[in-house]
C-alpha cells in the first residue's frame, strides 16, 4: 500500500496551478489519465483562459516506456537492452516451459506461460525476486524458479529486458540518462503503489525532481452525500433500472453531467450491459432502419473486446486459414457475405443467393478447393465473377508463393499479400470504428514480424496460430468522443469523479473480490508482502478502501445488488457485508415510456386484422403452383406456412451436415426401389428370380444410385463411406423384398411417375412413388417412408400426410382405387400402414370399416367423397389467399417449421397457449 508520508501532498485544485512546461502528472491507468486531462482543460476554459500549457498526463507504465525510448535515441543502441513486447515475452516463456521436462506433460502451455509471466511481474513489482529462497518452495514454485533462471539467462545473453524490469533499469541509470527530465511529478489517483514504483520515485526525487501526491477532491462528505442501497430481483432488472436512471440524469440536467456505472464483474456482464443500455438510450426506431445514420451512444464501456471478435479481423483470419486447413461452413458463410472482400458491394445480392445455394451441397467444414468447386458449379460461376477470381488467385498463391517455413518477417509480408489478393478491406469506405480496427490489425502484424528475435523460423500454420493468439490476447476498443455515461470496472474507478455514481452487483458473492494468489509464488510470501489480492484478508481490506472511495466520489451514490443469481438454480443472494451498514431502501422501479405508448396516448388507434392476401391469379393457377402436393400439406399444417412458402417463395436455409441426412438417405431408397420395380414389374418376377440374380441386380442398382448421389455429395460418399452406404441400401432393400414376397399377386404399373393433379381450381405437379394393380384390377397407391407412419396422418379435415388421399381422389383413379398405403422401410419395422377397401389386400392390414377412425363411413365411396371434400376445401382456402397464423397443433406443428423467424408465433401467442406449449414440450 502507498505510504503517502514519504512525499508532500497537495489538494487536487493545486494541480492546475502547478502544471508548467516541465511538470508531469502520472496516474495508475490510462482511463484516469484521459479523464484528468479532460477535467484540466475544462477548468482552464471555465477560467476564460485563451492559452495554457498542455497538461502532460499519462499512466505510470507509459512514463517508464517514454524514458526508455527517449534514452534509446540519445545513447548508443549497444548500451541499452532491447525491450521485449508483451507478445514476445509470452512467446519466450512458452518456449522455455515447453522445452522443460515438466512442460512436456502440460496440456495448456499458453495459460501456464501467462501465470508464470504474472508471477515474474509481481516478483519484481513487489521486490520479491530475492526473497523467494526464504520460503520452502512447493513443486510449482520450484518449477518457476527453474524457468525464471532460464529466462534470466536467455535475456541477459541476448541483451533483452521486459516490462517487469524496465522500471528497475531506468531507476539504476536515471541520473546518467541524457534526456529532458521533469522538474515536478504529481502522482494522482494511486490507492496502491508497489515498492518498485516507490524506489523509482525516490530516485527521481534524489535527482532533483519534486514528487508530490495529489488527492482526489472529495466532492461531498458522506454525511452530506445522498447514499442509497437498493435490492433488485436479478441482474437484468438491476442493469435496466441503472440504465433508465442514467438516462434521466443526462436528460434532466445537461450533456456535461458525469455519470458513472461501476460493475465488479464487468467481463461477465459486458454484453448484457451494452444490449440493455443501447435499448434504453436509443429507443428511437429510426436508428434501426436500413440507411439510418449511425449515431454515437451516450455511454461507453471501458472493457474492450478481443481483437478477434471484430468482423474485419475475423474475415482476415478466415482468409488466412483457407490456405492450409478446412474452415467451418458457418464462418465461410459470413466470409462470403463480408463487406471486407473484393466485390462485396457490386456482388452483394448474388453472394447472398450463392450462400443459400452452396450450403445444400457443402459439408460442415470446407476447404479452399471444395469452396472453389462449389462457387464454380453454382450457375457456372457467372453470378459472382469477382469472388471466383479471388478464390482462383488464392489457389495460385498457395501453390506458388507459400513456403513451408520462413521467418516471421516473411510471413508478415505473405499475410499482407494474401489479404491484398482478396481485396481486403473491401470496396466501400470504412467507418471510424472499422478504420481504427484496421490500423490496430496493421500494428499487430508489424509486432508479429518482431518474433524473429525470439524464434528465427516457423511454418505458415504456426505463424497464423501465433498471430491469432496475439489477436485474442489483445483487448481493443475504438475511440469515441467524450460521452456523459461511463461504465467501468472497480479498478478503473479509482480516482474517478462523477456527479452521479451507481455501483451494481454488490452481492456477497461478488464483493469483496475473492483473493487469487499466484500459484508460482509462495503463498506466505504474498501474504507477508500484502499483495492486494494475495490473501482473503488483503482482498477484503483493499475492497473496503475502494468502497470508501465510492461513497465520497459523487454527491449522489447508489449501491445495488441482485436478490437472485443468474445461474440455473437461481439461488438467493445477500448484500455484500461491506455495504450492509447503509440503510436498505425500497427501490423505485422505473419503466421507460416507449414511443408506441406515446403514439397510442396521442391519438385513437384503429386496429385491423389483416390475414388475407390477394387470391391467386388465374394465369398462375393455370400454369400450376410449384411445390407439388406439399402445398396442400403445408396449408393443412398452417395457412401462413403455405402462403409464405408457395406464394412468397420463402425457404429456410439448409444446414451443412456430415455424411447424408435423412432426406438424402430417403431419396436413395426411393431411387433403388423405383429402378428395382422398373425391372421386376410383377410379384411373379420377384418370386421366380433366384437369390443370386436378385442380389446381383440389387448391387448394380444400389451402385448406380450411389454414383448419382456422389455427383452432388462427393465428400460424403468418398472412399469407404460409399461402400458402407451401398451395403446399407442393399440390406435394406433385401429386407423389404421379404415383406413384398408375403403379398398376393400384383403388378407395378407406375414407379416414380409424374402426374398432374387438379383439386378445385388448384393444379399441382405430383410424383407417384408407386401404384400396384391387384389381381381383380384394383389399384393401391403406395408412398415410401423411411420412418414409422400411422394411418392417422391421412385422416381428418387437415391431414398431416395428404399425398395419398390426393392421389386416390384426384388422379383419375377413384373407380379403381382400393387403398392407400405407407410402405415403412426401416430396419426392424418393415411393413405397411394402410387404409384399404377390404381386409388383407396387404399383409396384416384391416378393412377401413374395421378401423376406429373410419367407423363413421358406411362405404368406401363415402370415405373417398369425404377426402375429396376436405382436400378441395384446403385447396380453395389456399387459392383464396387465406394466410392466417393457425397451426393445426401448436406447438408441435411449429416445432420444426422453417418459417419460425418469419412467423414469430412464439412471440405473439397468449399466456394460455404458452403454458400449453410448455406442457407439450
Amino acid at each position: 500500500m502507498f505510504d503517502s508520508s514519504q512525499f508532500p501532498q497537495i489538494p487536487f485544485d493545486e494541480i492546475s496551478k502547478r502544471i508548467n512546461a516541465d511538470s508531469l502528472v502520472i496516474t495508475p491507468n490510462r482511463r484516469l489519465a484521459l479523464a484528468l486531462n479532460e477535467k484540466f482543460n475544462q477548468d482552464q476554459i471555465k477560467q476564460k483562459k485563451t492559452a495554457w500549457y498542455s497538461a502532460d498526463i499519462l499512466p505510470f507504465s507509459s512514463l517508464t516506456e517514454r524514458i526508455y525510448l527517449e534514452s534509446s535515441y540519445v545513447k548508443p543502441v549497444a548500451t541499452l537492452p532491447l525491450l521485449l513486447s508483451v507478445h514476445q515475452e509470452q512467446m519466450l516463456w512458452e518456449s522455455i516451459i515447453l522445452s522443460s521436462v515438466v512442460g512436456k506433460t502440460l496440456l495448456r502451455i499458453s495459460q501456464t506461460a501467462r501465470l508464470v509471466s504474472e508471477a515474474w511481474h509481481l516478483a519484481h513489482a513487489w521486490r520479491l525476486i530475492h526473497r523467494l529462497g526464504d520460503f520452502v518452495p512447493d513443486e510449482d514454485v520450484r518449477e518457476f524458479l527453474g524457468w525464471a533462471e532460464t529466462y534470466q539467462n536467455i535475456t541477459t545473453l541476448t541483451r533483452q529486458t521486459d516490462q517487469a524490469r524496465i522500471c528497475d533499469l531506468i531507476t539504476e541509470h536515471y541520473e546518467f540518462l541524457d534526456i529532458k527530465k521533469p522538474s515536478l511529478i504529481i502522482c494522482y489517483g494511486f490507492d496502491v503503489i508497489t515498492p518498485q514504483q516507490i524506489v523509482f520515485l525516490k530516485k527521481l526525487s534524489d535527482c532533483g525532481c519534486e514528487v508530490v501526491i495529489a488527492n482526489p477532491t472529495i466532492r461531498c462528505p458522506q454525511s452530506l452525500a445522498t447514499i442509497q442501497r437498493f435490492e433488485y430481483t436479478n441482474s437484468q432488472e438491476e442493469i435496466y433500472q441503472a440504465a433508465i436512471w442514467a438516462r434521466s440524469k443526462i436528460e434532466t440536467v445537461n450533456n456535461s453531467v458525469r455519470v458513472g456505472i461501476v460493475v465488479p464483474a464487468l467481463v461477465k456482464y459486458r454484453n448484457t450491459l451494452i444490449r440493455i443500455f443501447t435499448e434504453v438510450m436509443h429507443p428511437d426506431i429510426r436508428f434501426a432502419l436500413p440507411g439510418a445514420i449511425r449515431n454515437i451512444a451516450p455511454f461507453n464501456v471501458s472493457l474492450g473486446l478481443a481483437l478477434t471478435n471484430y468482423p474485419l479481423i475475423d474475415m482476415a483470419f478466415v482468409s488466412l486459414a483457407l490456405l492450409y486447413q478446412k474452415v467451418e461452413f458457418n464462418r465461410i458463410s459470413h466470409w462470403l457475405r463480408s463487406p471486407f472482400l473484393a466485390g462485396s458491394e457490386s456482388e452483394m445480392n448474388q453472394r447472398v443467393l450463392l450462400d443459400a445455394q452452396i450450403r445444400r451441397f457443402s459439408e460442415p467444414e470446407i476447404s479452399l478447393e471444395r469452396l472453389f468447386i462449389l462457387v464454380s458449379q453454382a450457375r457456372r460461376g457467372k453470378e459472382c465473377p469477382i469472388l471466383l477470381h479471388c478464390l482462383s488467385a488464392l489457389r495460385v498463391f498457395r501453390q506458388t508463393k507459400l513456403p513451408e517455413s520462413a521467418s516471421h518477417t516473411v510471413f508478415a509480408r505473405i499475410i499482407a499479400e494474401v489479404l491484398q489478393v482478396l481485396g481486403f478491406p473491401g470496396e466501400r469506405g470504412l467507418d471510424s470504428s472499422e478504420y481504427q480496427t484496421l490500423k490496430k490489425w496493421q500494428m499487430l502484424v508489424a509486432n508479429f514480424a518482431a518474433f524473429d528475435r525470439i524464434n528465427a523460423k516457423t511454418s505458415y500454420h504456426e505463424a497464423v496460430s501465433r498471430l491469432k493468439q496475439m489477436a485474442s490476447d489483445t483487448l481493443f476498443q475504438p475511440e469515441t468522443p467524450n460521452v456523459p455515461v461511463q461504465i467501468i470496472d472497480v479498478f478503473e474507478a479509482t480516482g474517478m469523479e462523477f456527479d452521479h455514481l451507481w455501483v451494481m452487483g454488490l452481492s456477497d458473492e461478488q464483493w469483496p473480490l475473492r483473493s487469487h494468489p499466484n500459484p508460482f509464488l509462495p503463498l506466505g510470501l504474498q501474504r507477508k508482502a500484502k499483495l492486494p489480492l494475495g490473501s482473503p484478508l488483503e482482498s477484503s481490506a483493499y475492497c473496503q478502501r475502494l468502497t470508501r472511495n465510492w461513497l465520497s466520489s459523487a454527491k449522489d451514490v447508489i449501491l445495488s445488488y441482485p436478490r437472485y443469481s443468474n445461474d440455473d438454480d437461481g439461488h438467493e443472494l445477500k448484500s455484500s457485508p461491506l455495504i450492509r451498514s447503509i440503510l436498505l431502501r425500497e427501490p423505485v422501479v422505473r419503466d421507460m415510456e416507449q414511443h408506441h405508448d406515446r403514439i397510442i396516448q396521442s391519438c385513437e388507434m384503429e386496429y385491423i386484422v389483416d390475414c388475407e392476401s390477394l387470391p391467386l391469379d388465374k394465369e398462375i393457377v393455370k400454369q400450376g403452383i410449384s411445390g407439388g402436393t406439399s402445398v396442400i400439406k403445408d396449408y393443412a399444417a398452417c395457412p401462413f406456412r403455405a402462403w409464405a412458402k408457395h406464394r412468397l417463395y420463402i425457404t429456410g436455409l439448409d444446414v451443412p451436415h456430415t455424411g447424408l441426412n435423412a432426406a438424402e438417405r430417403g431419396l436413395l431408397v426411393h431411387q433403388v426401389l423405383a429402378q428395382l420395380w422398373q425391372q421386376l414389374k410383377t410379384k411373379e418376377a420377384l418370386d421366380d428370380i433366384s437369390d443370386h440374380n436378385l442380389e446381383r441386380m440389387l448391387k448394380d442398382i444400389t451402385n448406380n444410385a450411389i454414383l448419382e448421389m456422389e455427383h452432388y455429395k462427393p465428400i460424403a460418399l468418398s472412399g469407404r463411406f460409399a461402400q458402407i452406404e451401398q451395403r446399407r441400401l442393399f440390406r435394406l432393400a433385401l429386407e423389404w423384398l421379404d415383406e413384398e414376397k408375403k403379398r398376393n399377386s400384383f403388378k407395378v404399373i407406375a414407379a416414380e411417375e409424374k402426374c398432374v393433379i387438379q383439386i378445385g381450381d388448384l393444379i399441382l405437379d405430383a410424383r407417384l412413388d408407386r401404384i400396384d394393380e391387384l389381381e381383380g384390377g384394383q389399384w393401391i397407391v403406395i408412398d415410401y417412408k423411411t420412418s414409422r407412419k400411422s394411418i392417422q396422418a391421412m385422416i381428418g379435415e387437415r391431414p398431416d400426410e395428404p399425398q395419398l388421399p390426393l392421389y386416390l381422389v384426384m388422379a383419375g383413379m377413384k373407380q379403381q382405387a382400393a387403398g392407400a398405403a405407407f410402405a415403412v422401410i426401416k430396419r426392424g419395422e418393415m411393413g405397411f400402414a394402410a387404409i384399404v377397401r377390404e381386409a388383407n389386400l396387404l399383409p396384416g392390414t384391416k378393412a377401413f370399416s374395421q378401423l376406429e377412425k373410419c367407423t363413421r363411413f358406411n362405404t368406401w365411396e363415402d370415405l373417398i367423397e369425404v377426402w375429396r371434400q376436405y382436400l378441395t376445401n384446403l385447396a380453395t382456402g389456399f387459392c383464396s389467399g387465406d394466410a392466417r397464423v393457425n397451426p393445426k397443433n401448436f406447438p408441435v406443428t411449429c416445432k420444426y417449421c422453417d418459417m419460425q423467424l418469419f412467423c414469430r408465433i412464439r412471440e405473439r401467442i397468449d399466456d394460455s397457449m404458452t403454458e400449453l406449449s410448455k406442457e407439450s414440450d
